[in-house]
């Protein structure tokens, strides 16, 4: 019995960490599912800022955790294999395509200081090129106008 549930909660985690990095799904989905998958008390769902003229979208989500340090260098090992999977390389806070070095995303998580019930919390903020912005020349310089202003 204890083999089959190891095996059980290996494959789990192997089909959940496929589908959260599927690189066909948006950075921020995947962030949401890696989110919930993370804690123990359902988190209220964020919205989604879009910016279709000027090519991105924005996210933020605060969660309650009992270990902030793990949690963030969980993060960045998630966020950075998300990045590989698009074939990008993530330098400071900053996920580009490693041939072209056009930023494909923004991500910073940090401690931030909320009520949760004793435990700690932990905030993420991405900023996200949007699906098919590539094919408007001038939603594409919108997009790096963007990003040059967040440090790119």
């Amino acid at each position: 019995m204890l083999v089959f549930s190891f095996l059980s909660s290996v494959c789990f985690n192997f089909a959940y960490a496929y589908d959260i990095n599927s690189a066909s799904s948006s950075v921020i989905t995947s962030t949401q599912a890696y989110i919930d998958h993370q804690t123990k008390v359902l988190q209220p769902e964020q919205n989604i800022v879009y910016h279709p003229t000027l090519g991105y979208m924005d996210y933020q989500q605060i969660w309650c955790n009992d270990d902030q340090l793990s949690i963030m260098s969980k993060y960045q090992h998630f966020i950075n294999h998300v990045c590989l999977e698009r074939g990008g390389i993530l330098t400071k806070n900053w996920c580009a395509l490693s041939d072209t070095r056009q930023p494909l995303f923004y991500t910073v998580i940090a401690n931030y200081d909320s009520s949760c019930r004793g435990n700690q919390a932990t905030i993420v903020h991405i900023t996200e090129m949007m699906p098919n912005t590539n094919n408007n020349a001038n939603i594409a310089r919108e997009w790096m106008k963007v990003a040059q202003s967040l440090g790119f």
